[in-house]
């Protein structure tokens, strides 16, 4: 690591904020702090509001911050385009096909992108986030007000791949799945590099979408995973076992605190030693 510093990861979601405080150090990362809160809408009033309750009561002393926001809360898809398209070009593209499609336009969205698979074919397929300005503002402005230097805003899931790739870093070809409220979104990652990504919606019971997306996200990336991680709100030990008992052994929670050092605050978090996966992408996001 070039330089000791710390960072506060936040997850934002519909009606959940979570903090994770990590200390980077020359000998790894210290999670200091970690705690996590309703609110009650997405306005500006409420996040300040928790956010500095977050930080008074977990005794948060770091100043920079990165924010991790819910995917479902963005306009996103997975398109193929020219592969001799540069970046500038790639956003132009971007921009066109998203008006075009969509009933929104870039005026009111501002869209990310990131490039998933290369591999010797005949377009580049790419993963773009649109994300609404007025939530991008809301999030900047919340931070500043509690006096926190946001330095990065990703999606969640995301985040909690990044947490993976820093903290696990033996595992090699793996696919993390990510389960909400009636939504699913996973991606397969080789050496910490994501070469397939996918989403949909589900039903309440979603052992065979889970099942389902871990196929097709194998046949998309062309790779067996040595790991199927679960993370996500709609986790529980229940569906853990019908999947390891009745699909595939390689299915498992991902376990965010791993190879983490914790602070005793830490681990008395009982709602941390309880349900970890809660807490993957405030933990990734700290990590950036």
């Amino acid at each position: 690591m070039d330089q000791y510093r710390i960072v506060v990861g936040i997850e934002i979601c519909k009606d959940t904020i979570r903090l994770a405080e990590i200390e980077h150090r020359d000998d790894g990362f210290f999670l200091s702090r970690i705690g996590g809160k309703n609110i009650e809408n997405l306005q500006i009033d409420d996040l300040v509001e928790k956010i500095s309750l977050l930080i008074s009561e977990e005794a948060i002393l770091g100043r920079i911050a990165s924010v991790a926001i819910d995917t479902t809360l963005t306009k996103r898809d997975t398109i193929n385009v020219d592969p001799d398209l540069g970046p500038r070009e790639i956003i132009d593209f971007l921009n066109a096909e998203i008006e075009f499609h969509n009933d929104f336009g870039t005026e009111q969205f501002r869209p990310a992108y990131e490039i998933i698979r290369t591999m010797n074919d005949e377009y580049k397929e790419v993963f773009y986030a649109a994300v609404d300005k007025t939530l991008l503002s809301t999030i900047k402005d919340s931070c500043t007000r509690c006096g926190l230097d946001l330095q990065f805003i990703d999606l969640d899931h995301s985040c909690s791949e990044l947490a993976i790739n820093k903290l696990l870093k033996q595992a090699g070809t793996y696919i993390l799945i990510t389960i909400k409220d009636h939504h699913i979104e996973g991606g397969v990652s080789r050496n910490g590099e994501r070469i397939a990504y996918k989403y949909l919606n589900c039903s309440d019971e979603p052992f065979y979408f889970v099942t389902k997306m871990a196929q097709d996200l194998e046949s998309t990336g062309k790779e067996y995973a040595q790991k199927i991680f679960l993370a996500g709100p709609k986790v529980d030990n229940f569906l853990l076992d019908m999947l390891q008992k009745n699909a595939d052994e390689r299915y498992e929670l991902f376990i965010p605190t791993s190879n983490l050092f914790l602070s005793s605050a830490v681990s008395r978090n009982a709602e941390l030693t309880e349900r970890p996966h809660l807490f993957s992408s405030a933990i990734g996001a700290a990590l950036k």
